[in-house]
């Protein structure tokens, strides 16, 4: 079975779409949801929309500076927990999520704490309280009870539509939801309601070239992985795609568990790299550029650290600013584009950069020579310490000297009033 995940690609409105392929092994019947005996009456498709419309949250998430994905996120705590899945979270640079109540829209920075890749669940957290939410019980759907899905297909905020249960499936050890309530691109993480207005789980995957096969994470599933968010302290990074393939490829590099083995590097590096993972494009680049595991090629090296720049991988920035810089064959030299990477990383507290781009300003390198630039970014990079194999507080001492040399006394309490300013706001440089 070809089963599609729910994403909106607004690349001009585009869709993407990725594919698993479920084994099918139907579960046994479990007992019947708590909510079949309860007595609670059944409510219409216009009293569902108008109760909980408002708890299926609209994400954008931003893979890049012109590439964003759309999809849903269900609230389930009055002090903001947002249930999603994870295909929607991997590969976000950045993440908005935006509630809409009527002609209100109040978006939100989400901050991850739970990711389940197997059972695509995620767990995200906005700043606020006294939302209103949907309660997860750990009840089980029944086959053949009306449900609802509320989501944003291909982006049509706040849309729903209404089907059955039509069964409870077990797919490589995950259970799922199976019901025929539409769904599109852009409904992922959304709401899977019951008539009796409750939440059955988050919708996550249809199969292609059917007619309304769709899949949703079920409730129990969600409660475990609402209990674990709770638990973390922290917040988590966004996975990135090609994460698994990069793990593993820097245990081959660096011979962590297994036999230092640069060719298997490479492997695994280019398969994390294909994905648009930045830093095993730059890692990539760097086996190119020292032919290890691979042939030396300064051409494909430059390529890989472009496309790892170009995401804003400050490490990428550097290394093709320092190709660029130098020049080879295969890689035309650049000082111009050179010290343009060379400022992108810096900029993000890359101290290598830093010392590059000041040396630039020395040198007037690619841009006009400004002792006063030079002083700013070699006294940045100093605040460090010392920058592993480039410059050690001796040699930073000397440069410093150097370029305070050739300024006037206010041009260089300017330039350290900049540099300790800059320290202060970026304290993790």
């Amino acid at each position: 079975m070809k089963i599609q995940s729910l994403w909106l690609c607004m690349l001009t409105l585009a869709v993407l779409c990725s594919a698993q392929q479920p084994n099918s092994r139907p579960v046994s019947q479990q007992a019947s949801s708590a909510h079949a005996g309860s007595g609670v009456k059944e409510m219409s498709a216009e009293t569902i929309f108008e109760r909980f419309a408002s708890r299926v949250l609209f994400l954008v998430c931003d893979e890049s500076a012109d590439k964003s994905l759309l999809a849903s996120g269900v609230l389930v705590s009055p002090d903001g927990f947002v249930l999603t899945n994870a295909h929607v979270v991997e590969g976000c640079q950045n993440m908005t999520a935006t509630q809409i109540h009527k002609k209100s829209r109040q978006p939100y920075v989400p901050v991850l704490k739970y990711y389940d890749e197997r059972n695509d669940v995620a767990v995200l957290k906005i700043a606020g309280r006294g939302f209103d939410y949907f309660g997860v019980s750990a009840s089980e759907a029944r086959i053949g009870e009306r449900v609802y899905a509320i989501g944003n297909p291909r982006g049509f905020e706040q849309s729903i539509s209404e089907g059955i249960i039509s069964g409870n499936r077990e797919f490589d050890g995950s259970s799922w939801i199976q019901h025929s309530a539409p769904i599109s691109p852009g409904s992922s993480g959304g709401a899977l309601v019951s008539a009796h207005g409750e939440l059955l789980g988050i919708n996550s995957s249809f199969m292609v070239d059917s007619q309304n096969i769709n899949f949703a994470v079920p409730a129990p599933t969600l409660a475990i992985a609402l209990r674990r968010a709770r638990a973390v302290s922290g917040d988590l990074h966004f996975p990135q795609l090609g994460d698994k393939e990069f793990s593993m490829g820097l245990l081959y590099y660096e011979g962590r568990g297994v036999p230092q083995d640069y060719a298997e590097a490479a492997k695994l590096m280019r398969q994390a790299a294909d994905q648009g993972h930045a830093e095993a494009q730059a890692t990539l680049g760097a086996l190119y550029q020292s032919g290890r595991g691979v042939l030396q090629d300064y051409g494909q090296a430059a390529a890989w650290f472009r496309k790892s720049a170009e995401q804003g991988f400050p490490f990428g920035q550097l290394f093709l600013g320092v190709l660029l810089s130098e020049g080879h064959q295969g890689v035309p030299k650049d000082d111009i584009e050179a010290a343009m990477w060379f400022r992108r990383a810096a900029e993000q507290g890359n101290a290598l950069a830093q010392v590059w781009l000041a040396d630039a300003y020395h040198a007037g390198r690619g841009v006009p020579q400004d002792w006063s630039e030079a002083y700013f970014w070699y006294k940045v990079a100093s605040s460090v310490g010392k920058v592993k194999g480039l410059l050690t507080e001796e040699d930073f001492s000397i440069l410093l000297n150097l370029a305070a040399s050739s300024l006037t006394p206010e041009e260089l309490s300017r330039a350290q009033g900049r540099a300790q300013k800059w320290i202060a706001e970026h304290p993790s440089n």
